[in-house]
C-alpha cells in the first residue's frame, strides 16, 4: 500500500461501505492489510458491484509480526462460537484450528462467514494484522502437524491428574509461542484422552476444580496467557 496509489477493495468491504455505512464517494475511511500499517483513505471510483480507495497519509506502522497465539477447539454451537471467535481475536489469537472430536457439537461451518467475523472484530479492536482460520480437521491430524512444527500444545483435559496449574505451564513456556486445545461439550472421549495423554509434546493443563463451557475455557486460558507474558504491552 502507497500514498496515492488506489486500493481495489474487497466485496465484503464494498458491500459494507456502500450498503450499510452508505458512505459517498470521497468518504474518508482507514485501511489496512496486515502489511503496511494503517492509512487514512478517500473512497472513490465507486460503482455498481466495486469501488476504489486511495490511501493519503499513514496513520501507524505495522507493528512487528505478534508471537504466536493458536487456539485449536471443537466447535459449537452458533451463537456461542461467534462469541468466542470475536472475544479470542480481540485477546490476541492469531490461529485458529477447528477440530473434530467424538463430541463435537457444530460439524458443518459457514468458512466465509467466519472469516468476515475475524475481521470485524480486528477492525473493531484495531489490530493490524487478522487472524487465520484454518480448515476443519481430525484431531488427531491436527494436533500431529503441531507437532511437526515443534510447539508444546496446552491441553484442557479435564479431571486428570496429573494436569498442571496453567498458572505454572506458562512460566515454563515463557517466551515461545503459546497454543491451547479447548474440548467439546462433554469432553474428549477416552481414546482421544489417551491419545493426548501420550503425545510428548502435549502438555495437559488444569482450569480449576470447575468443569467450564468451552467457551469460557477458551477465553480463560487466552486471558491468562496475555496476563503471563503481557501481550498487551
Amino acid at each position: 500500500m502507497r500514498c496515492g496509489e488506489a486500493v481495489l477493495l474487497s466485496p465484503a468491504a464494498f458491500h459494507y461501505l456502500t450498503h450499510v455505512l452508505r458512505l459517498p464517494e470521497g468518504a474518508s475511511l482507514r485501511l489496512f492489510n496486515g502489511r503496511d500499517g494503517e492509512w487514512q483513505a478517500r473512497l472513490e471510483s465507486q460503482g455498481k458491484k466495486a469501488a476504489r480507495a486511495v490511501p493519503c497519509e499513514q496513520i501507524r506502522f505495522q507493528p512487528p509480526a505478534p508471537q504466536g497465539l493458536s487456539l485449536f477447539f471443537s466447535p459449537i454451537k452458533k451463537n456461542r462460537m461467534d462469541w468466542l471467535i470475536e472475544k479470542a481475536v480481540e485477546l490476541g489469537v492469531t490461529d485458529f484450528y477447528p477440530v473434530l472430536t467424538q463430541n463435537t457439537e457444530n460439524r458443518v461451518l459457514n468458512v466465509e462467514r467466519i472469516n468476515r467475523q475475524i475481521v470485524e472484530a480486528a477492525e473493531q479492536c484495531e489490530r493490524l494484522d487478522v487472524p487465520r482460520f484454518h480448515s476443519l480437521r481430525a484431531l488427531t491430524e491436527s494436533i500431529q502437524d503441531q507437532e511437526k512444527r515443534g510447539d508444546v500444545v496446552h491441553a484442557c483435559i479435564e479431571r486428570y491428574e496429573e494436569s498442571l496449574p496453567l498458572g505454572r505451564a506458562l512460566e515454563e513456556n515463557a517466551g515461545r509461542a503459546t497454543a491451547f486445545l479447548i474440548g467439546p461439550e462433554g469432553g474428549f472421549s477416552r481414546e482421544e484422552k489417551d491419545f493426548l495423554t501420550t503425545c510428548v509434546f502435549i502438555r495437559p493443563v488444569s482450569l480449576g476444580p470447575r468443569i467450564l463451557r468451552a467457551e469460557t475455557a477458551a477465553l480463560y486460558t487466552l486471558t491468562a496467557a496475555n496476563l503471563s507474558d503481557d501481550r498487551g504491552k
